[in-house]
């Protein structure tokens, strides 16, 4: 849900905000003093900083649904406030001050995010998603929070979008992070079992940030493949040490191909490599294989 929230925020402010991408960069990591110094264009800052449960909308009772040909009730999900500080950041205080304002009064219009921007896996659920934009009692957290991040502090709008939390148990494709690597080295009794044991993961999707199921994704060169699940992740097995090369099929459209070389950590070149890969596919974006 948190990444889906981040293709939502991208696409309201970049299409119903008309911010240009190409202009204006939109990052969602904490707004360090670091980071600010290595930003090279205006920028909006949209900093998760704290998760709570809005306990006024929850409930107790149950629902009926109709699951595997049959009736069956689950509780009501539970809802969650995500709460981010919104900044803007540029050299020139003019441009600052006009993006924050163009931020404000975007997210000030959509008090509840467009069914248009919502992928489906989440418009399924029938919750809408409701936001709300600087209530006084947010407004201390903020001066706090650009405390804590060594900065001087910046004009910053508290944004909270409340989204809803399955309590019923439901088919979980396995946890993958997104665009991490991490390594270790095998003892030598474990080496001897396998060359490499490198997993690699992801998640597809489209442009439109919306998962896509039912794409074949094959590893050239080793036979694999996996096919992605209704949230759009894979998982492909005993990769290649320091390069692989996907074949990505839709149910309909051309096949595109990606080659990811992750061969600049040092651990990855060692026998005996073990660890996971993990990646956001854009399938549009990929090139389809030369014939």
């Amino acid at each position: 849900m948190l990444l889906t929230m981040q293709h939502i925020l991208l696409r309201l402010l970049y299409e119903r905000g008309q911010i240009n991408e190409r202009e204006v960069d939109i990052i969602f990591e904490a707004p360090t003093l670091e980071r600010i110094e290595g930003l090279w264009q205006p920028t909006i800052s949209l900093f998760l900083y704290a998760i709570q449960e809005n306990v006024e909308l929850r409930q107790s009772s149950y629902q009926t649904v109709a699951a595997n040909g049959r009736a069956e009730r689950r509780p009501l999900p539970r809802r969650f406030d995500l709460r981010y500080m919104v900044s803007a950041i540029s050299s020139q205080i003019e441009d600052e001050q006009q993006l924050l304002w163009r931020v404000l009064t975007t997210l000030v219009r959509h008090p509840q995010l467009p069914e248009a921007l919502i992928p489906e896996e989440v418009r399924s659920l029938g919750i809408p998603l409701v936001a709300h934009v600087g209530r006084e009692e947010e407004q201390p957290a903020l001066l706090s929070l650009w405390s804590s991040l060594g900065g001087p502090p910046r004009p910053a709008l508290a944004y909270t979008i409340t989204v809803p939390v399955e309590l019923a148990p439901v088919g979980e494709a396995p946890l993958v992070l997104q665009r991490t690597v991490r390594y270790r080295r095998l003892a030598p009794r474990e080496a001897l079992i396998s060359e490499s044991s490198l997993l690699l993961g992801g998640v597809v999707r489209n442009q439109q940030g919306e998962a896509l199921a039912g794409v074949r994704v094959a590893l050239e060169g080793r036979g694999q493949e996996s096919i992605t699940d209704e949230s759009g992740r894979f998982v492909l097995n005993q990769l290649p040490p320091r390069r692989a090369v996907l074949r990505l099929t839709p149910p309909a459209g051309p096949t595109r191909r990606l080659i990811l070389n992750y061969g600049d950590d040092p651990a990855a070149d060692q026998p005996g490599a073990h660890g996971s890969l993990s990646y956001e596919i854009i399938l549009e974006t990929l090139p389809a294989p030369e014939t």
